[in-house]
This record gives C-alpha cells, sequence and structure tokens, in this order.
C-alpha cells in the first residue's frame, strides 16, 4: 500500500512540475512574452532576448531583389547566420545576384523557382506576384503571431491593407530618419586653401569648383582633374531639387503638382549642369560610370564637387585616403553643402516616404510561414533591431554590448574608431553581419528611446565633428514625401506610361546635359518635354495630383 501511495505522489508531482515547466513560457493571457507572438507549440528554452527557441530550427533562407555581388554577401552574411542559428535555431541566409532584379523576378514567376521568402518587392512586384497567387496573405499571420508587428506599425498598419484587409507584404526600412541622404559635396582642403567662400545659390557652387580645378588642373599621376562628376546612380529628381522641386514636381498652393519638364525651374537646373560639360567641367563619364570606376577616380583626386548620397563621397574619399596617404590630414575629405536657386523658397534634396522602400513577401512554398512570422515579429521589437542592424554583440567586431534583461550598451572601442574616422566596416561587418538580414525592422528612430536607430553609424552625429557639419549645412533639406506615394500597379493603363517617361527621362537628362551648346541644349530639354507629352505626361501630372490630394485629406 505505501509503496502504491508512494508511486501516486511520484506521478502527481511529477505531473505538476511539467504544468508549471509549461506555463511559466505564457503569461496570464496564455501569449508568449518574448516577442515571438502567439501559439508557441514545440518551443524550448528562453534565450538571453527572450526569443523562445524553437524545437525544429525555423528557416528563412530568402532571396533579396537587389542587385549585389553575390561573394561580398555571402561574406558578410556567414559569421551572423552561425550566431542566429547557434542562438535562436534560426538558419536564415540571403540571395543576391549580379543581376536586374527585376529580370531575376520575372524568370522566377515564368520558371516556379522561387524561394519561400523574397525580400525587395515593390509595389509593381507585389500585384504581379498576387495576380499569380505566388505570395500568401500575411494577415492572418499578424493577427495570430505578429503583435509586435501590430505594435510597430502603430496607425500605419492599416495603410498596408488592400481593399480586403489583405497584408501582402511586411514593410522594409519603413519610419522617418531625420538626416540626409542626397546632397551636393566639396572638396574640403581645396575649398580651405581658397578661403572658404560663401555658397548659397548654384552660380556660387560652379564658381567655386571652376576655381578648384583651375589651380588643380590635374592629379599627382598628371590625370585631368573634373569639377563635378556623377556615377550611373545619380537620381534626376533629387539633383534638380537645388531649385525648390519636390520628387521632380513643382507644386501649387492647391496642391496641384507639376512635372520639372514642364517647369522654368527643371529647365534652368539641366542648363545649369550643361555649363559644366561645356567648360569642360563635368567628367564625361558622368553618365556611364560604374561605382567602383567611379571610385577609383574619386579616389585618384580626380573631382572637386559631386552631387549624391553623402556617403559616396567618404566611403570614395578620405574613408580611402586615411589608409593610402601616409601623410593624410583631416581636412583632406569632401563635406556635404546646400544651397538654393534664387526665387527657391528652399532646398529639397532627400524625400523620405516613412511608408518604407518595399516588402518581405512569403510566397506559396513557405512550409512553417507562422515560424517565419514569429521571428520577423521578433526583429520587430526595439531589441530585436537592434541585433539585425547591429549584428552580433560581446565580440571583438562588435559595434554593441547586450545583457541578458535588456540592458545594453555602444561597443566603445567601435564607437571611437567610428569617431576619429578609423572603422573598418569591411572587417567588422564580416564579423558582425549588421544589416544583412534586413527584412522586416524599421530605419526610423526607435520607440523605446526615441533616438538610436539601425543605421549604426547614425547613432553617433552629435558627437562626430564631421557628421555634424553635415547635419547643420543640409540639416533642411530634408522633408517628408509619404503623401506623395503613388502606386503604378501593373493593372494601371497609366504604369507603362511612366515607365516609359522615366526611361525617356534618363537617356534624354543625360544628353541635354551633355549638349554642345546651350542653344542646343535648349533644344534637346523641349524635344523631351515633347516625347514626354506625347506618351502621355499631362496624365501622369494628373494622376499624381490626384493620389496626393487624396493622400493629404487622410491626414485631416
Amino acid at each position: 500500500m505505501k509503496r502504491q501511495v508512494a508511486l501516486l505522489m511520484t506521478i502527481i508531482v511529477g505531473t505538476v512540475l511539467i504544468l508549471s515547466a509549461c506555463g511559466t513560457a505564457q503569461n496570464d493571457e496564455g501569449k508568449s512574452d518574448n516577442g515571438a507572438g502567439e501559439g508557441s507549440t514545440g518551443q524550448t528554452s528562453v534565450n538571453a532576448f527572450g526569443w523562445q527557441l524553437p524545437a525544429k530550427t525555423t528557416k528563412i533562407h530568402f532571396y533579396q531583389a537587389e542587385k549585389g555581388n553575390p561573394d561580398k554577401i555571402e561574406k558578410k552574411q556567414a559569421a551572423f547566420h552561425d550566431y542566429l542559428l547557434k542562438e535562436f535555431n534560426v538558419d536564415i541566409k540571403r540571395t543576391t545576384l549580379d543581376v536586374e532584379p527585376k529580370e531575376k523576378l520575372n524568370l522566377m514567376l515564368v520558371s516556379g523557382d522561387y524561394p519561400e521568402v523574397i525580400a525587395g518587392l515593390d509595389d509593381s512586384a507585389i500585384t504581379q506576384w498576387k495576380a499569380q497567387n505566388k505570395i500568401m496573405d500575411l494577415a492572418p499571420l499578424v493577427d495570430k503571431y505578429g503583435p509586435n508587428i501590430k505594435k510597430a506599425l502603430g496607425d500605419r498598419y492599416a495603410s498596408y491593407l488592400d481593399e480586403n484587409g489583405k497584408l501582402w507584404g511586411i514593410p522594409r526600412g519603413w519610419g522617418y530618419l531625420p538626416i540626409p541622404d542626397f546632397t551636393a559635396h566639396i572638396r574640403w582642403d581645396w575649398y580651405q586653401e581658397m578661403g572658404a567662400p560663401e555658397i548659397k545659390t548654384p552660380e556660387d557652387y560652379y564658381n567655386v569648383l571652376k576655381q578648384m580645378v583651375a589651380k588643380h588642373p590635374t592629379n599627382a599621376n598628371g590625370e585631368k582633374t573634373y569639377a563635378l562628376s556623377w556615377n550611373a546612380d545619380v537620381k534626376v529628381n533629387n539633383a534638380i531639387g537645388f531649385w525648390g522641386l519636390q520628387d521632380g514636381y513643382k507644386e501649387d498652393a492647391d496642391h496641384n503638382l507639376t512635372h520639372w519638364l514642364n517647369t522654368e525651374e527643371g529647365k534652368q537646373a539641366v542648363l545649369f549642369y550643361n555649363r559644366f560639360f561645356l567648360e569642360g567641367l563635368m567628367d564625361p563619364d558622368a553618365f556611364v560610370n560604374k561605382f567602383e570606376d567611379w571610385r577609383t577616380k574619386f579616389s585618384n583626386e580626380r573631382i572637386a564637387g559631386h552631387i549624391g548620397p553623402w556617403w559616396q563621397s567618404w566611403n570614395a574619399g578620405h574613408e580611402v585616403w586615411r589608409t593610402t596617404d601616409p601623410n593624410y590630414k583631416e581636412d583632406k575629405r569632401y563635406v556635404q553643402v546646400a544651397f538654393k536657386a534664387e526665387g527657391a523658397e528652399k532646398a529639397y534634396l532627400s524625400p523620405k516616404d516613412t511608408h518604407g522602400w518595399n516588402y518581405t513577401v512569403l510566397t506559396d512554398k513557405a512550409k512553417s510561414p507562422e515560424d517565419i512570422i514569429k521571428f520577423l515579429d521578433f526583429t520587430m521589437t526595439p531589441m530585436g533591431t537592434r541585433l539585425m542592424g547591429w549584428g552580433i554583440p560581446n565580440i571583438t567586431d562588435s559595434y554593441w554590448n547586450y545583457e541578458e534583461g535588456g540592458k545594453w550598451s555602444f561597443n566603445d572601442t567601435a564607437k571611437q574608431a567610428l569617431l576619429a574616422g578609423d572603422l573598418d566596416y569591411e572587417k567588422t561587418e564580416a564579423a558582425n553581419g549588421s544589416n544583412i538580414f534586413w527584412l522586416a525592422y524599421p530605419q526610423g528612430l526607435l520607440s523605446d528611446d526615441n533616438k538610436s536607430t539601425a543605421w549604426y553609424d547614425q547613432n553617433f552625429n552629435a558627437d562626430d565633428k564631421w557628421k555634424k557639419l553635415m547635419l547643420d549645412n543640409v540639416g533642411d533639406t530634408i522633408y517628408e514625401s509619404t503623401e506623395r506615394r503613388v502606386i503604378f500597379a501593373n493593372d494601371n493603363p497609366l504604369t507603362i506610361k511612366n515607365q516609359q517617361i522615366e526611361e525617356l527621362i534618363k537617356t534624354g537628362f543625360a544628353k541635354i546635359v551633355m549638349s554642345k551648346s546651350e542653344a542646343e541644349a535648349v533644344k534637346n530639354f523641349e524635344d523631351l518635354r515633347s516625347k514626354a507629352q506625347k506618351i502621355g505626361l499631362s496624365d501622369i501630372e494628373k494622376y499624381r495630383t490626384e493620389e496626393y490630394k487624396k493622400n493629404l485629406a487622410k491626414l485631416k
């Protein structure tokens, strides 16, 4: 009898312990407390980040629809892949190819050979894949497993749903980050040696660059220098923002939009750039330079000024010279400057679409979509964003330190190297994997402190002498453009017209800038405008205006 009682008590105690262990993983509402959403069936222990390790490895092998070097991507993701597999039991791998993403996506659709997850689909691609029933409606999954996705997106969550309440993709890079993207650049040491004359207008910028080239007509190897250069990534709409145009359009008091081809400001902008070419001051390869070739030309000290993303002149300028010039001094660099045309309210250079760049989708091949959503939900938490944005913590080449319970700090060694300009991004990011797996998290300020961001190097702008100077110079050129978002879906009859006009402008802008006389530039401008009008530019203006006004009305 005693043996039976003892056996019965053993069974009861064991049962209580099992139930107790199961209960500790959930809160009073039966929901996970670790940012992984509801329904943790089959999950085991909780890691230092509060993530419940799935009993079965979560696999997220995705294609990112961006053109890039596969070898560099593989090198950067290797260590972070292993870390996430070990610490999170999540097997995440990224594929990026050195081919045009639209071509690759179309080939995937035709062949049926595509992965479970695709990152980087724009609205047009979403429409295309949805029409062929190749991607999943994520709304039910987010409702059940994505509390942090909903919390992070807040009121904006509804803006990602279609008219039937379906969610076809999780946004990437959404949110507002108050830093410049696109600016004018100037060779700072050359500028200082000429007395740093005031630059307020395009004319001032032109004259300063012209004087620089006159004083530095060749580099040390006897190669010709140029006042201005671009690479193939030049964005026309940004380049003409100095004339008060936003996203390539002029807006009147009633919010009607006029394309720059139909404005005097647009005409003056292209003629301004043509002046550089006419006087031999424009790099003749400006519209065909691939980035690496342009970078070499830049670091070989053949360019005085640049119009483009701020980081390009850093990457091609002082970040190279610091390691190659034994006599390097910190003033040998490019600094970002702003100016505006006379009559312009301000220069509009860096539009901020808080809706996000594009989307991550789950295809119809996803075998365990709920597990993928759980992990994406984790990355939407501030700490999950830090992990994915800053990479592996607590190693020699970490950007940050992390302790169980949510305590974190920046790695002071990396921070000081960054501020001193000595940070070897290629080396450290190969070790820590920062931002290599950008699937769902924001680029804006994180909600728990409203100051840190997924971009590691943007966390210390107030401490960085040169970043602070950049913000002081061009901070007021940043503007929000979310309400100007227009979706040109595949079933929209204007989509083809819009694409044709954009392609026409790419070649037409280059032709105008490279015209052999001002009269020829004017003729080429008028010809470009006429061709765009024949395709349907007025229809595009009307449609954009209507959509813009609809979006503005939603704010009231």
